[in-house]
């Protein structure tokens, strides 16, 4: 049996779990050391060298060669080493073009029938169809109505187990979370635009109810009238990754379109 070596330490030991995971999706056994000792006496965390990720000996190489392109945002399989940036940006196009088929979809019935989807870069014409399929289902389910007969209605009244929500659910979860994704799809497509903010001239924004600048001397009389606090509804552009409101974004960008 091969003799257990640190791989990787640090006073954290999330740090120590995602790295474990890491190298766990590789078939590489992992176990933590000192990990409860860390959690109880965080302040040792030095003096005892830190929570320890320990690899047998025999994949230490090839545990490290993981952990430095993790350092560096790539990632490795048997195809070679590729960039985690380009991973997520194809799953970002491959996602948008399933929500456009679906989007088209939604908006002409009719196109179920018909072959005017192509393969391209990030779907194939089996997942094309696998879409097609699961809109055919969508569509079954959005026909479904809310139908309660009187024979129903008295058995539930004498059954104990209460049961009566089962007719309430006409569609499954999945349908209305399905509903929703594409909804929100479409409604950014018609937009097509893309605010920067001024701050952290970040794309990850959207216009909203501000959470920030809500009184101004307007407000503030209605409230002495009223005799209580009012709280404005007042919109503007909100930044998800500096938490920025602004008024006037910098620029906006138009965003691609799928062309079929």
């Amino acid at each position: 049996m091969a003799k257990l070596i640190t791989v990787y330490r640090s006073n954290i030991p999330i740090d120590c779990h995602i790295i474990k995971g890491r190298l766990e999706t590789e078939g590489i056994p992992c176990f933590v050391f000192d990990e409860n000792l860390i959690w109880v006496y965080p302040f040792k965390a030095v003096a005892i060298g830190g929570v320890k990720l320990k690899v047998p000996s025999d994949l230490y190489k090839q545990s490290r060669k993981i952990i430095n392109l993790a350092s560096q945002g790539k990632l490795i399989d048997e195809t070679g080493e590729y960039q985690v940036s380009d991973v997520l940006n194809n799953e970002i196009n491959r996602q948008n073009e399933i929500l456009f088929i679906k989007s088209k979809i939604r908006n002409n019935s009719s196109l179920l029938d018909k072959s005017v989807f192509n393969e391209s870069k990030f779907i194939d014409t089996i997942e094309i169809e696998r879409i097609i399929e699961d809109e055919r289902e969508f569509q079954e389910f959005s026909k479904k109505k809310f139908k309660f007969s009187w024979k129903q209605f008295f058995y539930e009244l004498f059954d104990f187990d209460k049961d009566i929500f089962k007719y309430l659910r006409t569609r499954p979860s999945n349908y209305y979370i399905e509903k929703e994704t594409v909804e929100n799809y479409i409604n950014q497509k018609e937009s097509r635009q893309i605010t920067i903010c001024p701050k952290c001239h970040s794309d990850n924004t959207i216009f909203g109810y501000a959470i920030d600048f809500k009184w101004d001397i307007l407000y503030l009389l209605i409230s002495f009238i009223l005799f209580m606090p009012l709280y404005p509804i007042r919109k503007k552009y909100h930044c998800f990754d500096c938490g920025n409101d602004f008024k006037k974004p910098l620029k906006q960008a138009t965003s691609d379109q799928h062309q079929y």
